[in-house]
């Protein structure tokens, strides 16, 4: 009975430790939220009816992140990205990580070299691996320099700059990846992913193109994590921890009695 209720207070436990997971990170860009998995398990019982199954508590399983579409959140900054449907940015890691790293997280700054990064000066590849720079200055068939005077992104992912008042360029496409079973990429922080055996390796491709969906510049995608559910949930976890608690208590004052 006790091996029981201490299965049951693990469960709990863990359930507890994926929900708060969720709750601190609601307010990040392109977090993916997790919920907590059991399964139930059971013994053979030693009786007359051989094929009758005893519960024997729970068994934790590895918690299931959900890819779901977060919502959109309005910026007004265009290189300020989301992707709506599938697919995740493709981030530069393999100098400091040795392989690539994926998110949904499209905060796009420019870098002092013209180079786009993200937060952490980590750059965004196109569809090929290569890192997208855009020129502060371009001459145009001889003519005189023109400055960067704006960047805009197409929904495609096509950016297109603009210098001065008369020349207009597409310097790049920002490359989107797709997974066979993106649920199993590795959680590396900060809304960031790597891929695993189980994930399948990634398949780098455009928005638009089939199997990936489009971006939509001026806006992020926020986490999936909806607080009021959580907030349930955690209070449904604690409760049935405490009760497991309770049960503990109970199973020890009891057996106390029994071996007096």
């Amino acid at each position: 009975m006790l091996s029981i209720i201490r299965s049951g207070m693990a469960a709990a436990s863990q359930e507890i430790s994926v929900i708060s997971n969720n709750i601190s990170n609601a307010s990040s860009i392109g977090f993916k939220r997790s919920s907590a998995s059991f399964a139930d398990q059971y013994t053979e019982q030693a009786s007359k009816r051989p094929d009758q199954r005893v519960g024997h508590g729970v068994k934790l399983m590895a918690p299931r992140r959900m890819h779901s579409q977060g919502s959109l959140k309005e910026t007004g900054n265009s290189l300020d990205l989301s992707i709506v449907g599938s697919g995740m940015f493709v981030l530069d890691t393999r100098p400091s990580q040795g392989t690539l790293s994926f998110t949904r997280d499209g905060s796009i700054s420019v870098d002092s070299n013209g180079t786009l990064v993200n937060s952490d000066d980590v750059p965004f590849l196109d569809s090929s691996s290569n890192t997208i720079t855009i020129p502060f200055n371009v001459s145009v068939q001889g003519r005189a320099p023109q400055r960067l005077t704006n960047v805009s992104v197409e929904s495609d992912g096509s950016i297109k700059a603009s210098y001065g008042t008369t020349e207009f360029l597409t310097v790049g496409k920002i490359g989107l990846a797709r997974f066979p079973n993106e649920t199993q990429l590795k959680a590396l922080g900060s809304s960031n992913f790597g891929e695993t055996d189980q994930s399948g390796a990634a398949i780098l491709g455009n928005a638009k193109e089939p199997g990936f969906g489009l971006v939509q510049a001026g806006s992020l995608e926020n986490s999936n994590t909806e607080i009021t559910k959580e907030l349930i949930m955690l209070m449904r976890a604690q409760q049935a921890f405490n009760g497991n608690a309770k049960m503990m208590e109970t199973e020890g004052k009891v057996t106390a009695q029994l071996i007096r």
